[in-house]
């Protein structure tokens, strides 16, 4: 593993990625979102550890709905002590046997994943049934949920998942637009939801909250999830990119987290801190 100027502050964790292994191993669903690249988990140590990044976290993708052999067998060829995964289950259907085994596995939290984009008026309340099925297990576990849902849903969705029972993450910044500023709709009531110390802020998918270039206008939102509670953010890349390969590289994304966060405590505690008491590390 090559050194890095970053590694003084510890164990820097990538809590959001994606991996996709052998075609004839792992199937795909048939009604894919996208075409995942190919991105083994050998190439992104490959990309990640010069950067310094030593933890990881593998989330499932919708490519491979509910089989989550991918992102277990990831687990088991890095080891526990350096990755854990998001898994997604059937919340009907899965059993406390399927979930311990998991958890063994390195498993700790399960994706309520409805994409960001769709503008279907029903997602919020899907979203809720899927949670309130889930949240109990997940806190006896402790465990979190995480979140990926549209925005205008998160917003619906805010006054309920501030009662659950268990820690909860929001992906890609709340998915609030990065044009429209801290004055937008909904924002504020995001940050007190942020502050009560359930709502964990993941600093992801920049290309999927901002087109300026360099994602200039990120800045403003991400300080002020700073400002509102900096222990509940975490930081990851949203590697590889999926629908946007070209639109970020990975050293970028780290460069773009720097600059929101010039104070190097501040910046130990998203990258470090932080997910080790979400994820257990």
């Amino acid at each position: 593993m090559s050194a890095s100027p970053r590694s003084r502050l510890g164990p820097i964790c990538d809590t959001h990625l994606h991996i996709f292994g052998d075609g004839s191993r792992y199937r795909l669903v048939q009604d894919l979102r996208s075409q995942p690249p190919e991105a083994p988990l050998e190439r992104f140590l490959e990309i990640a550890e010069p950067e310094g990044v030593v933890r990881m976290v593998f989330d499932q993708p919708s490519h491979y709905g509910l089989d989550n052999s991918c992102l277990l067998d990831a687990i088991d060829a890095v080891g526990v002590a350096r990755a854990r995964a998001i898994a997604a289950v059937d919340s009907d259907r899965v059993t406390d046997a399927e979930l311990a085994s998991m958890h063994a596995r390195g498993v700790r939290g399960i994706r309520v994943n409805f994409g960001y984009r769709s503008t279907d008026p029903g997602i919020a309340k899907l979203a809720a049934e899927e949670a309130a099925k889930l949240a109990s297990r997940v806190a006896d576990l402790g465990w979190h949920l995480e979140f990926l849902v549209p925005n205008a849903a998160l917003q619906a969705l805010m006054p309920t998942i501030a009662n659950l029972p268990c820690d909860f993450s929001v992906g890609h910044f709340g998915v609030f637009p990065a044009s429209l500023g801290v004055n937008q709709p909904g924002f504020e009531d995001f940050l007190r939801l942020h502050a009560t110390g359930k709502c964990w802020v993941k600093f992801t998918g920049v290309y999927r909250v901002s087109k300026a270039p360099g994602y200039t206008d990120i800045a403003p939102l991400a300080q002020a999830f700073v400002r509102n509670n900096p222990d509940r953010i975490v930081w990851g890349t949203d590697w590889p990119f999926l629908s946007h390969l070209d639109a970020v590289t990975y050293p970028q994304v780290l460069q773009l987290f720097e600059s929101w966060v010039p104070d190097e405590a501040a910046r130990r505690k998203i990258l470090v801190d932080n997910p080790a008491r979400l994820f257990g590390f």
